[in-house]
C-alpha cells in the first residue's frame, strides 16, 4: 500500500495514509501525510498467529487442523480486523473530516486494503460526521491472493487445488457450505461490529472470507499478474489485475554492510557458464514467524556439501542471531536483516514461507522459488507458485532437511522453473501498476458524488 502511495505522490496526487503508529515513521518518511488509527485499530505489533492468540497448528496433519472452528488465517482476523472495526471506521471518519475541512471542495477517493473493515462500514452506509459533504467513492486494493468466493475454488485455507471441472465445482460447493457453518461465529462478530459502527442492515457483507469486503467497493484492484492468478470463471465485474511493484521500487540504494557482501558481488560478475560461478540460494522466513528450525537451518544443512552453492540466510529482524549451538556450514552466510530487493538481483533460487510480497518480489526479479509455509495467506500464495510453474509448494511449514533439500535440488536442476519465472518477470514488466491504479482512480473520481 505504501508503494502505491509513493507512486501516486510521484504523479503529483495529494496522498494521505491512514495507518498504525507501528508504521508511522516509514509512512512519514515516504512523504505522504500520515493519519493515525485510533483505539483498538492502532495495532502495536506485527500481525501474526501468536499476536492473535491463535494456537500453533503448523505441524498438525490436515484432519487435526480441520477440527478447529475456523483456520487461524480467519481466526486471526478477530484480533486484527473485526474487534477493531468500530475504531477503524472512527479513524477513517476523523481523517475524512480533516481532509474536507482543510480543502473545501476537494474530491476524496478512498483506496482501502481489502481487510480494512473500516472502509466496509463506509461502503455499507455507516453515518458520516458533520462536515463530510459526500460519501467518498472507494477502491479495494488486494495485496494478498483474492479471498473472493468462486465456484472453481475452495475457501481460503482448504488444501485443494484450483479445479473448474464439474467434479471440482461440486467439491467446492460442499466445502463452501462447510465453511459457512464453521465461520458462523466470526461472521456474526463481523455483523455485530458493523452495527456498532453504525451500519443499519445486518448481513450485507455476507460470510466472512467470501469476498463481501472486496465487492462492496466500486473497483477491486488486485496486485498480481494474470500468470499468477487462477483463470476462474466468476471474477466480480469490478475486478482488475493491476500488476506488481517493479524491481526499481523493491531494492535498496544502500550497500548491505556485511563482510561477505563483496563475495556475492564478485560471484555475480562471473559469466553464467563459468565453472567458478556459484549458485546463490537465499533463504528467509519473513519477519513474523522466524523460527530458524523451520527453513533456515534445514536448508543450510541440506546444501552444506555443495561447493558450487552459496546459502544466504536472512533471519528477519535487526540484531537477530542464530543459536550458538548451530554449526555453520562453510558455504553459508548470515544476515540479521536484508532487503529482498538488495539481494534478489544476485539470486538463483528463493526459499521462503510464501508471503505474497515475497512471491511478487521474486517474480519481479525472475527468480524461481521453493515455498514452505502456513498461516495467514501463505497456503494460497504457495499454491499459486506451484500452479504457475515458477517453483514448488511443499505444503508445510517445517518440511525437514531431506524434503527441503530435494526440492531445492530439483528447482536448481530443472530449467523449466527458471524459464517460467523469467516469463512472469516479462509479464510484470509489461504491466505498469501505477498507470493502472491511476486510471481506475480517475474513473471513480469522474463519477457523480454519492449522497451522505
Amino acid at each position: 500500500m505504501l508503494g502505491i502511495a509513493r507512486g501516486l505522490l510521484d504523479r503529483r496526487w495529494s496522498v494521505s495514509f491512514l495507518g498504525s503508529s507501528l508504521h508511522q515513521a516509514a509512512i512519514e518518511a515516504s512523504g505522504v501525510a500520515f493519519y493515525r488509527l485510533q483505539g483498538a485499530a492502532d495495532l502495536q505489533r506485527p500481525a501474526g498467529p501468536n499476536s492473535a492468540n491463535v494456537p500453533e497448528h503448523d505441524s498438525l496433519p490436515w484432519p487435526q487442523q480441520q477440527q478447529q472452528q475456523a483456520p487461524p488465517s480467519a481466526q486471526g482476523q478477530s484480533y486484527q480486523s473485526l474487534e477493531a472495526l468500530p475504531d477503524a471506521y472512527a479513524s477513517l471518519c476523523a481523517a475524512l473530516s480533516d481532509l474536507y475541512s482543510s480543502s473545501p471542495g476537494r474530491r476524496v477517493v478512498v483506496l482501502a486494503e481489502a481487510f480494512f473493515y473500516g472502509a466496509v462500514a463506509l461502503r455499507l452506509g455507516a453515518p458520516l460526521p458533520e462536515g463530510v459533504p459526500e460519501r467518498p467513492r472507494s477502491l479495494c486494493v488486494s495485496v494478498t491472493p483474492p479471498a473472493i468466493r468462486s465456484a472453481d475454488l475452495p475457501p481460503f485455507g482448504f488444501p485443494f487445488p484450483f479445479d473448474p471441472s464439474a467434479q471440482g465445482r461440486a467439491r467446492n460447493a460442499a466445502l463452501w457450505a462447510e465453511w459457512e457453518r464453521r465461520a458462523a461465529p466470526l461472521t456474526r462478530l463481523l455483523d455485530a461490529k458493523l452495527r456498532e459502527a453504525g451500519v443499519v442492515v445486518a448481513g450485507k457483507v455476507g460470510v466472512l472470507m467470501a469476498g463481501g469486503n472486496y465487492t462492496c467497493h466500486e473497483r477491486i484492484l488486485q496486485v498480481g499478474l494474470p500468470g499468477l492468478e487462477y483463470p476462474r470463471c466468476d471474477f466480480p465485474a469490478q475486478f482488475r489485475i493491476v500488476g506488481i511493484m517493479p524491481r526499481s521500487t523493491t531494492g535498496s540504494a544502500k550497500r548491505p554492510e556485511f563482510d561477505w557482501w563483496s563475495e556475492i558481488l564478485a560471484n555475480s560478475e562471473l559469466a553464467a557458464d563459468d565453472p567458478a560461478r556459484k549458485k546463490v540460494v537465499v533463504v528467509t522466513q519473513g519477519t513474523v514467524q522466524t523460527n530458524p528450525d523451520d527453513l533456515l537451518i534445514p536448508a543450510m544443512q541440506a546444501l552444506s556439501q555443495r561447493e558450487d552453492v552459496l546459502v544466504v540466510m536472512i533471519l528477519g529482524s535487526r540484531g537477530a542471531r542464530l543459536p550458538a549451538s548451530v554449526a555453520m556450514a562453510t558455504n553459508a552466510r548470515v544476515a540479521d536483516y536484508l532487503s529482498y530487493g538488495a539481494v534478489l538481483p544476485y539470486t538463483d533460487l528463493w526459499v521462503h514461507n510464501g508471503g505474497y510480497g515475497a512471491v511478487t518480489q521474486g517474480i519481479a526479479h525472475g527468480i524461481p522459488m521453493v515455498i514452505a509455509g502456513d498461516g495467514q495467506d501463505k497456503p494460497e500464495c504457495a499454491k499459486r507458485v506451484g500452479w504457475s510453474g515458477i517453483g514448488l509448494d511443499l505444503g508445510v511449514t517445517r518440511p525437514g532437511k531431506e524434503r527441503l533439500g530435494d526440492a531445492i535440488e530439483q528447482v536448481l536442476r530443472e530449467e523449466r522453473f527458471r524459464a517460467r519465472a523469467e516469463e512472469l518477470k516479462r509479464e510484470s514488466e509489461a504491466i505498469n501498476i501505477f498507470d493502472n491504479v491511476e486510471e481506475e482512480i480517475l474513473k471513480v473520481a469522474s463519477e457523480a458524488p454519492l449522497p451522505r
